[in-house]
């Protein structure tokens, strides 16, 4: 009886130390992935009573409002486009200790939201970074995603330049925010950049990874969604070089490194087709020659798109 009692009182102490939590999600026509998002959130072992969950829905015209107002979260509405400035409206609304942020498209574990709080016991943490695991593949496209780790922090908070996490699985301290702002509206895509930019410049705090912090993102299905993304993407790493112009030279070397990577991905499309069609086997590595081809053409488009567009010829 004692020691139930003892176990009790250590159990009360943990809840204790546990911040409050707000916990942001961003939405734009996401009424096929929302309700097992919206389920996972309010079924992590985190205590209830101490977090938050505020749906910002950026402008959707499917059913994705009542699908949200019928689980007890927040509703929140932000007409401008852009996921940065619905994750600023969240952040505006949020009460928080800790603002952690996730996607409509993303199931989170059990586990995920105290693993990813944890860290923050140290002091010098400012911001946590949680894995992000690819949701089991059904299709082409997802399995080349899943076999790339597209998203995982490990592949990104190990650069040199810019290094940072993405906001499907993030957190900060809110006085981060008071310290470096709100994140950039203008930067439909590299807003974690932009913003992991910031924090490791303008605080002496760290970027902290928690890898049993897990988040399932769901990829995109079809090569026609990936290209769209990757196009979004190569117009927001415009944006970025953009913005940090007099930090990172771009000029013909940078152009030509890209193009000949380009031109190599083409060259191990055009050599995996010859020897499937020759040997009638290796599918499954032609279709990942051919994603990743198809990756880079369209993230290079999006990036010669967004930079003449706004007279930066970067080619």
């Amino acid at each position: 009886m004692r020691s139930k009692m003892a176990r009790s009182f250590r159990m009360m102490g943990r809840e204790r130390d546990n911040p409050f939590v707000s916990i942001i999600v961003p939405v734009l026509n996401g009424e096929r992935t929302i309700k097992k998002c919206m389920a996972s959130l309010l079924g992590t072992d985190y205590p209830a009573e101490l977090r938050e969950v505020l749906v910002v829905d950026n402008g959707s015209t499917d059913r994705t409002a009542d699908i949200v107002k019928s689980y007890p979260v927040s509703y929140l509405r932000e007409e401008r486009r852009g996921a940065p400035r619905a994750r600023n409206r969240g952040i505006e609304a949020s009460k928080g200790e800790i603002l952690v942020f996730t996607d409509a498209d993303c199931i989170v574990s059990r586990e995920w939201l105290r693993a990813l709080v944890q860290p923050f016991g140290a002091q010098d943490v400012g911001g946590v970074a949680g894995e992000i695991v690819s949701f089991p593949p059904s299709t082409a496209a997802e399995r080349y995603a899943a076999r790339m780790r597209h998203l995982s922090p490990q592949l990104y908070l190990s650069r040199p330049l810019l290094p940072f996490a993405v906001f499907a699985n993030l957190s900060f301290r809110r006085e981060v925010f008071d310290q470096v702002g709100l994140l950039d509206g203008e930067l439909f895509q590299g807003d974690s950049t932009d913003f992991c930019t910031r924090f490791l410049r303008g605080t002496s705090l760290k970027l902290a990874y928690a890898p049993k912090a897990v988040v399932f993102h769901r990829h995109r299905e079809t090569a026609w969604e990936l290209f769209q993304q990757q196009w979004s993407y190569g117009r927001g790493h415009a944006l970025l070089y953009i913005k940090y112009r007099q930090e990172i030279p771009w000029g013909w070397g940078q152009s030509a490194v890209v193009y000949r990577d380009l031109g190599k991905a083409l060259v191990a499309m055009a050599h995996g087709a010859v020897k499937y069609r020759l040997q009638g086997c290796n599918a499954d590595e032609l279709r990942f020659r051919y994603f990743e081809f198809l990756k880079k053409l369209a993230e290079r488009l999006g990036f010669l798109r967004e930079t003449l567009v706004r007279g930066y010829p970067y080619f």
